[in-house]
């Protein structure tokens, strides 16, 4: 007997659509600064805990 082989899904990936930039804008924006340290907020999410974890 042949084994039974599943059917491999169809490749739904569409084309990518560009467009052309909006006239005055910059085509390579600086980078955005950072906006806190890693470790900025965990004491509070360690403390922040739902009623029901008790």
């Amino acid at each position: 007997m042949a084994e039974h082989v599943a059917p491999t899904p169809r490749d739904r990936r569409r084309p990518r659509i560009t467009t052309k930039p909006v006239p005055g804008s910059d085509p390579t924006p600086p980078q955005e600064p950072p906006r806190h340290a890693e470790t900025e907020n965990d004491e509070r999410l360690k403390q922040d805990k739902p009623p029901h974890w008790g």
